[in-house]
């Protein structure tokens, strides 16, 4: 069972972007990624229960974070809840003071910090710098959290998973970007797959997210139980 509840799966020019999050005990929801499609879905979720919300970002192409100065303006005007944008290092951090700012946000509205001010939280691991774009070399990252008392590991938008086999222990959970047509700044399905089998052999659950076609990817994993394109709210 899936310890990640996914907003969307899709790859940049998808329906629905890549998003997912998951709950904590004390009321918090913690959400990876903020574009446009994720800010429609939220609208529509009961969110009455929950006393905060932290955003974390992986990246600041706009199928990851389009969506980010609507959910903060939403919150702020209309749930009235606190948000915390959580950016995986200063440069990055910059970056999204820059885009709120141009759409208009007051940095009254929410905070912005980096990963060095939630290392105290239970769900949070470590922050893990992968290679992407070229174009934003240094400022892409994946996460490694703790869910439901799970090791989660994910990926964000990676061209390897080099970055990331050190926080795979045993019995982990890995959300991994897998691009069935395309590679070079994603990981194809075609040359992965075999990694995936490996990782599976040590009890690594393997999801596959950020699809380029996921009903071509099921049938190419159908025959791996262990290997599940994840499925959206």
């Amino acid at each position: 069972m899936a310890l990640l509840k996914f907003l969307g799966r899709g790859a940049g020019f998808a329906d629905e972007h890549t998003s997912a999050y998951f709950t904590t005990e004390v009321k918090e929801m913690v959400i990876i990624d903020c574009p446009v499609s994720t800010f429609q879905k939220m609208k529509h979720i009961d969110l009455t229960d929950y006393e905060k919300f932290y955003i974390l970002v992986t990246h600041t192409h706009g199928d990851h974070v389009g969506g980010l100065g609507l959910f903060v303006q939403y919150a702020f005007f209309v749930l009235k809840k606190p948000v915390t944008i959580v950016a995986p290092s200063k440069a990055v951090a910059d970056d999204i003071s820059t885009i709120l700012t141009i759409e208009g946000n007051e940095p009254s509205w929410y905070e912005l910090v980096t990963v060095a001010d939630v290392t105290d939280k239970a769900w949070f691991g470590n922050c893990i710098l992968t290679k992407h774009s070229p174009q934003l070399e240094g400022k892409c990252f994946g996460y490694n959290l703790i869910v439901d008392d799970t090791n989660v590991v994910y990926t964000g938008d990676t061209s390897t998973l080099e970055p990331f086999m050190p926080y795979l222990t045993d019995d982990s959970a890995l959300y991994v970007d897998t691009s069935v047509y395309y590679g070079m700044i994603h990981l194809k399905l075609e040359d992965a797959l075999e990694n995936f089998l490996a990782l599976n052999q040590k009890g690594i659950k393997v999801y596959l997210m950020h699809l380029d076609d996921a009903l071509v990817a099921e049938k190419i994993v159908a025959d791996y139980p262990d290997i599940e394109v994840v499925e959206t709210i």
